[in-house]
C-alpha cells in the first residue's frame, strides 16, 4: 500500500462502469445465497466474489494516477483471476450433473492453493521479476496513464492454468449441449457465450495485446456476462426449471405423495396419492387424520419420534398394504433463518416386499432353528470323537492338535514343555481281583483327581486302558517334577471310592522335557515310556525322569 501512499485518483467513465458491475455481480451473489435448491450454489456465489475482487481490484488500478499504485492493484487483482475460472468450473459441473452437495472444505482450500501461491509470485515481483519485466512502464507521461506490462515467464504459466480451468469448462458446457436436447440444450448453449466473452477478451489482450480504455478488457466483459446471467435468470428461468421438472416428476410418479402444512392440512397430492385414497375432489386443505384409507395412520406415524430423516414403515391395516415412509421438510431460507413451511411425504409401496421378507423371515427362523439342532448335534458328535467315553477326558485324537497348538506357543515365547506319561500300578490284578466295573471306578476317580490338580493352560489325556498323559505347558523339569509327585503322593494317601468300597491304587509317571529330550511328540513319548519304565522298574509309585 505504500504505492499508493503519493498517488492521487481520478473518476472516469471506465471506473464508474467497472464499479456498477461491481454492484451488479454483488446483488448477484445476494440473490443467489437466498435460493435453497440451487445445484452448485455455494461455487456460483464463491466465484462472483472472486470476479468482485478482481473487478474491484481493476476499478482501482483505472482510478490510481501514479504508475507504482497502478501495478500494485494489478497484482492484487491476481486471486481473483485465478479463482474465476477456478470455481466457474466447478459451478458447471456442479449444475450440470444436478450436485446440490457444497464442495467440502478440504477440496475448496485444495483449489485455493495455486492462486495464492501465483498471487505470492506477484507480490514478490520488485525481488525477481519474472512476472512484470523491466519494462513494464505507463504508456506517457501523462498522469494516470495506462501501463503496458511486459510479462515474464510467471505470468504465462499462469495463464496457462487458467486456460486449463477455461478448457474443462468449455468441455463441460459442450458435452452438455450435445447430450442433451430442447430447453437444457439452449441453456448450456447460453453457458457457453457467457463463457466465451470474458475468456475471448482475456485471450485478446494476453495474446494480441488489446485493450479497451488503455486497459485489459477482461473486467469490462463482465458487464456482458451479468446481463447475460441477469437475462437467463429473470428471463428465461434459469433456475426455476429443475423444480418445475420435479413437479412433473411428481405427477408422473406411480408411488404416492403428499404434501402437508404445518397444521398437516394436505396442500398437494399427486395423482397416486388421490387414486390410493379414493379422492378426486375436495381434498385440498382437508386434515390429514381425515384422509380416507392412509390418513388416521399417517398421521399416527407422524407423530412418532424418529432420529434424522430416516424412512419409517406404514402399514395399512384396512388393505393389507405396506408403503416406506420417507418424510422431507420444506423450508424457506429468510434473513431470519430458516422457516419451517410443511412437509413432502413420499410414499413407496413395499408391500410385495414387506410379504416377501415376512416370509424369508419365518423360512430363515426355521433354518436357524435347524442350524441350531445340527450345530448341536455337531458338538456333541465331535466331543464324543475327541474325548473318553468313561472318564471325560480328552483321548488320542485330539493330543496331536493340541501338541501342536502348544508346540508353536512355547516357539515363539521361547518357554518349556513338560510331558509325563502316567500308568496306574497294579491295574491288571485290580481288575481280575474285583472285576472291571470296580476298575473303571478307578479309572474316573484317577481321571478326576488329575484334573483337580492341574492348571487351566494344562491338558491331561486317555491314551490307553490305565495309560494317561500330561502335558504341562511353560513347566520346566524342577516344577513339573515336583507337582507329579505331589498329584503321585496324594492318590496314594486318599482311597478312591468304588462301588465295592474304598481302594488304594498308586501311580507311576515318566517324564519328558521339551525341547532338551525330544523336538516332537514321537520324541517325547518315547522318553516319558522308558522313564515310566524306569519308575516301574525301581519299585512304582514314583516318578522318574531320564538323565539329560
Amino acid at each position: 500500500m505504500n504505492a499508493c501512499g503519493n498517488s492521487g485518483w481520478a473518476l472516469s467513465a471506465p471506473v464508474i462502469l467497472t464499479s456498477l458491475v461491481c454492484l451488479g455481480v454483488l446483488l448477484l451473489a445476494r440473490w443467489v445465497m437466498c435460493q435453497r435448491y440451487f445445484p452448485g450454489r455455494e461455487s456460483f456465489i464463491v466465484l462472483h466474489l472472486a470476479s468482485l475482487w478482481w473487478m474491484i481490484a481493476a476499478s482501482l488500478e483505472i482510478a490510481a494516477q501514479g504508475p507504482e499504485c497502478k501495478v500494485f492493484w494489478a497484482t492484487m487483482a491476481w486471486p481473483g483471476i485465478l479463482a474465476t475460472p477456478t470455481f466457474w468450473a466447478v459451478f458447471l459441473w456442479q449444475y450440470v450433473n444436478s450436485v446440490r452437495q457444497p464442495l467440502p472444505l478440504r477440496s475448496t482450500l485444495g483449489l485455493a492453493v495455486v492462486p495464492l501461491l501465483i498471487w505470492l509470485m506477484a507480490l514478490s515481483n520488485p525481488w525477481h521479476g519474472l512476472f512484470y519485466g523491466a519494462g513494464t512502464a505507463p504508456l506517457s507521461d501523462e498522469a494516470g496513464s495506462p501501463i503496458r506490462y511486459e510479462h515474464g515467464p510467471l505470468f504465462y504459466i499462469a495463464a496457462v492454468y487458467v486456460y486449463l480451468f477455461m478448457t474443462f469448462c468449455m468441455g463441460v458446457v459442450l458435452r452438455a449441449a450435445l447430450v442433451s436436447s430442447g430447453v437444457h440444450r439452449r441453456h448450456y448453449l447460453a453457458f457457453v457465450f457467457v463463457t466465451v466473452v470474458p475468456w475471448g477478451a482475456n485471450i485478446s489482450y494476453v495474446v494480441f495485446g488489446w485493450m479497451l480504455f488503455g486497459f485489459d478488457p477482461t473486467p469490462f466483459s463482465f458487464t456482458f456476462t451479468l446481463v447475460a446471467f441477469a437475462w437467463l435468470i429473470v428471463g428465461v428461468r434459469l433456475f426455476d426449471l429443475l423444480p418445475v421438472a420435479r413437479h412433473l416428476l411428481l405427477d408422473a410418479l406411480l408411488d404416492p405423495v403428499l404434501v402437508v402444512d404445518t397444521q398437516l392440512r394436505v396442500i398437494d397430492a399427486n395423482p397416486a396419492a388421490l387414486k390410493l385414497a379414493n379422492l378426486q375432489s375436495g381434498w385440498q386443505g382437508r386434515e390429514l387424520v381425515n384422509w380416507p384409507i392412509l390418513g388416521a395412520d399417517l398421521q399416527q406415524l407422524l407423530s412418532q419420534p424418529v432420529e434424522g430423516e430416516q424412512d419409517r414403515l406404514l402399514t395399512l391395516a384396512n388393505s393389507a398394504r405396506y408403503f416406506e415412509v420417507r418424510i422431507r421438510a420444506i423450508e424457506r431460507v429468510t434473513h431470519r433463518g430458516t422457516l419451517v413451511l410443511g412437509k413432502m411425504l413420499y410414499l413407496r409401496d413395499v408391500t410385495q416386499r414387506r410379504l416377501s421378507e415376512l416370509k424369508l423371515a419365518e423360512a430363515l427362523a426355521l433354518s436357524e432353528e435347524r442350524l441350531r439342532t445340527i450345530t448341536s448335534l455337531h458338538e456333541q458328535l465331535q466331543e464324543q470323537a475327541l474325548c473318553d467315553p468313561l472318564t471325560g477326558l480328552y483321548n488320542r485324537r485330539y493330543l496331536d492338535e493340541f501338541f501342536a497348538r502348544e508346540l508353536a506357543l512355547a516357539q515363539r515365547e521361547r518357554s518349556p514343555i513338560a510331558l509325563a506319561l502316567i500308568d496306574l500300578d497294579h491295574f491288571k490284578q485290580l481288575n481280575d481281583e474285583h472285576g472291571h466295573l470296580e476298575g473303571d471306578d478307578v479309572l474316573k476317580g484317577v481321571a478326576q483327581h488329575l484334573l483337580e490338580n492341574l492348571r487351566s493352560s494344562d491338558a491331561v489325556f486317555r491314551i490307553g486302558g490305565e495309560e494317561f498323559l500330561l502335558i504341562l505347558p511353560r513347566a520346566d523339569a524342577c516344577e513339573a517334577r515336583s507337582r507329579l509327585e505331589s498329584i503321585c503322593c496324594d492318590l496314594a494317601a486318599h482311597p478312591l471310592p468304588t462301588r465295592g468300597g474304598a481302594r488304594y491304587v498308586t501311580l507311576s509317571a515318566g517324564l519328558a522335557m521339551w525341547p532338551e529330550q525330544g523336538l516332537v511328540l514321537d520324541e517325547l513319548l518315547q522318553v516319558a515310556d522308558a522313564a515310566l519304565y524306569q519308575a516301574k522298574h525301581e519299585g512304582r509309585n514314583r516318578v522318574c525322569s531320564l538323565s539329560q
